[in-house]
């Protein structure tokens, strides 16, 4: 911890006494449930947690609401809030890229602060919904539709919250906007994983436990299914990458183009409020945007001098050699069509179709943005790369007749930030 920013200490300490102090308020006012129960439901978090599935760009999720859920339902406020953050110090399993991680290779700050953001996450949701006056082990407690409803709301809020701020101070990016990203992502898999725990509710209060623990299959099975998922996308978008290397391999002053370009791409169209298909279709699009460049002869790639028409016509039929080389992959239909339409233009002056304003798709737009720009600023055989804020300039002066004047306008104000954010905080984590 004595490599941590002193507000992160802060932070973190801060979390872990309200925790401690939440405890012991809620250690007064409501019971401890029975022992075997509270050892059952502990060994359950421990297990979900212990079987988070690892995200692509770091991080995990898990199941585990199911079980907190449940836990609430039926030990009370105290008991779930106890077993659940328990659970989840005592997880053993992958939450990144970094070897497997359990409770005696993990600091202990991060240990507790993870059990103070359960416990608080959990113990708040829990104190909101029996504040109904609901009671512990109601069988009809399904009922009780409010209660249940801002139980979820809160444990989210709760959970977003501490976790959010954390990750705001680590990156040095807003509050705001981290929070209400992560809120619209949280609250409707809070609710779909809730009714798994409801489910496992209503199964232990009418048939008991072991029947409980014989219907906990289909979360794993959930868990499971939804990792093949995963697997399948990170190894799809891997591939990609590798085939989005074979062309900068023939040109070493364009390496790390197509990622950068991806990387911008995204961000556009997160910014832009794309749906997730249309992203993964845009980053997709953006990796293997220059694929038809390995039908270019070397030569007329890296010339130095300035390009004759001749030679520039044949520069121009990259996008339809790149769809050509990709027509047989079914899936990549999406693909094909944002990458054959990259370099048409907003007042119809772009090539292979000459297609202008709403004949192209917004995806293609967005590449093309993020595609100038960094051609713009990466050094070429024949230039050196312009500053960004030149490059915005031309971004700017070319918006509605070469550019899509609403993917500038966002795009613009993307690079701005992130040029007056400077240097992020050297935080260690």
């Amino acid at each position: 911890m004595a490599n941590l920013h002193p507000r992160l200490k802060k932070y973190i300490f801060i979390v872990i006494v309200i925790a401690i102090l939440t405890f012991l308020g809620m250690y007064r006012y409501y019971n401890m449930p029975d022992y075997s129960v509270l050892t059952v439901f502990t060994l359950l978090s421990l297990m979900v947690e212990s079987l988070v599935i690892v995200l692509p760009g770091g991080g995990a999720v898990s199941v585990g609401f199911a079980v907190s859920l449940t836990a609430m339902i039926i030990t009370g406020p105290l008991g779930a809030a106890i077993s659940c953050s328990v659970g989840l110090m005592l997880r053993y399993g992958k939450t990144s890229r970094e070897p497997t991680r359990h409770i005696f290779n993990t600091p202990l700050y991060k240990t507790l602060f993870n059990g103070a953001q359960s416990f608080l996450s959990v113990g708040l949701a829990s104190i909101v919904y029996y504040s109904f006056n609901t009671d512990i082990g109601d069988t009809n407690f399904y009922t009780n539709i409010v209660p249940l409803l801002l139980s979820i709301i809160i444990y989210v809020i709760v959970n977003a919250s501490i976790m959010t701020k954390l990750l705001s101070m680590l990156n040095n990016k807003s509050f705001v906007n981290m929070f209400l990203g992560n809120f619209k992502w949280m609250l409707p898999n809070c609710f779909i994983v809730a009714s798994l725990g409801i489910f496992l509710s209503i199964i232990y209060l009418n048939y008991g436990t072991a029947i409980m623990l014989i219907f906990f299959g289909p979360l794993l099975l959930a868990r499971f299914s939804f990792k093949l998922y995963l697997d399948m996308k990170q190894i799809y978008f891997e591939t990609v990458y590798a085939l989005s290397k074979t062309v900068e391999a023939k040109d070493p002053y364009t390496d790390g183009h197509s990622k950068r370009v991806a990387e911008y791409a995204e961000k556009i169209g997160k910014r832009m409020k794309l749906k997730n298909n249309q992203i993964d279709t845009l980053k997709t699009a953006a990796l293997l945007h220059d694929i038809g460049k390995i039908g270019i002869s070397d030569n007329l790639l890296n010339k130095p001098d300035k390009l004759t028409n001749e030679e520039f016509s044949i520069i121009k039929t990259h996008p339809a050699i790149g769809v050509d080389i990709l027509s047989t992959v079914d899936f990549l239909k999406d693909v094909r069509d944002v990458i054959l339409k990259h370099h048409e233009k907003y007042g119809g002056s772009g090539y292979p179709l000459g297609l202008r304003e709403d004949e192209i798709p917004l995806e293609a737009y967005i590449l093309a943005a993020a595609d100038a720009f960094d051609a713009m600023t990466s050094d070429r055989s024949y230039r050196k790369g312009m500053t960004k804020e030149k490059a915005i300039s031309i971004l700017q002066e070319d918006a509605g007749s070469h550019f899509h004047p609403q993917v500038v306008e966002c795009f613009v104000k993307i690079i701005l930030e992130e040029l007056s954010s400077g240097p992020l905080p050297n935080f260690q984590h």
